[in-house]
């Protein structure tokens, strides 16, 4: 039972007809008639009394329609003040993301969007540098680092494992792989920070390669393309891997091997410095990818 079902049985209390409670809910009368007899299977009694020109209450629907009307009045009260505070909530939002990060987000941000009609949001592609923030007047920015230093706050959104990829069209020119020895003879793609440090081993628990790359990149989101391409094995996000794996377009290589977790932090500076968009937004994501999980 929800309150869909309550407001119907209030209609028919009122309207005194399943024909009538129908046509003002703009349903048709068979659903009316089904879910009232499913309402009156679940309360253990009739609600109705019904003759061939009317329908009148009985006591117990009585007794239940006073019990209910406040409920479902108070209920739908409290929803519409719960909306006309989502349209209050309006102005610009500029927001940084990683390359990799929409491929993770864009759910939760295209529902932010759909709940706040009245934001006005701008995305910026960035590097992962915190002065990006400053240097594009960013309200907040979804990175992997955890830079929470001076007026900057940092909350982990979710967390990702990378493991090892290659293309079927790589694997079918190149040599076996059977242990972590056998990628010496590989060609592997690299990642390098918006720092610019260069990721020069590959770690993983009780094992390691030093990497003579290929390719070196500064985001996954070009590693990714480069590794379908089949250009040689590459450590990558799973999540954003998953659908290649899925499609058999990409191969976990050696699977028994991850190269650990890292977070997807959202970096915002501190709330005396936050316009009152920005706290909805931040707030939002905390919440919504907590509830996901």
């Amino acid at each position: 039972m929800n309150i869909k079902d309550l407001e119907l049985f209030i209609a028919v209390a009122k309207l005194g007809s399943f024909s009538k409670a129908a046509k003002s809910l703009d349903t048709r009368r068979a659903l009316v008639s089904r879910r009232i007899g499913d309402m009156e299977k679940q309360l253990g009694a009739p609600l109705f009394t019904r003759t061939t020109r009317v329908m009148t209450l009985t006591s117990a629907g009585r007794q239940y329609l006073v019990q209910i009307e406040p409920l479902v009045n108070q209920f739908n009260h409290a929803s519409d003040v719960f909306k006309h505070r989502h349209d209050e909530v309006q102005g610009k939002l500029r927001i940084g993301l990683l390359p990799f990060v929409d491929k993770l987000m864009d759910k939760y941000i295209a529902n932010f969007i759909h709940d706040y009609p009245q934001v006005q949001l701008e995305v910026f592609v960035v590097q992962g540098q915190i002065q990006d923030l400053k240097r594009l007047d960013l309200d907040c920015m979804l990175n992997v680092s955890d830079d929470s230093k001076g007026n900057l706050c940092a909350k982990k959104l979710i967390t990702f494992e990378r493991k090892m990829y290659a293309s079927n069209l790589y694997l079918e020119q190149s040599s076996v792989i059977e242990t972590i020895d056998d990628l010496h003879y590989h060609s592997l793609l690299g990642y390098r920070s918006a720092e610019g440090v260069l990721e020069d081993k590959w770690i993983f628990p009780h094992a390691e390669i030093s990497s003579n790359h290929k390719i070196i990149c500064s985001d996954y989101n070009s590693l990714y393309h480069f590794c379908l391409g089949g250009a040689g094995i590459s450590l990558l996000p799973q999540i954003i891997a998953a659908e290649a794996v899925e499609s058999q377009q990409l191969i976990n290589v050696l699977p028994e091997l991850s190269a650990g977790f890292k977070d997807i932090n959202i970096i915002y500076p501190t709330d005396s410095c936050l316009s009152a968009v920005a706290k909805v937004f931040v707030e939002y994501m905390i919440n919504a990818v907590a509830l996901a999980e």
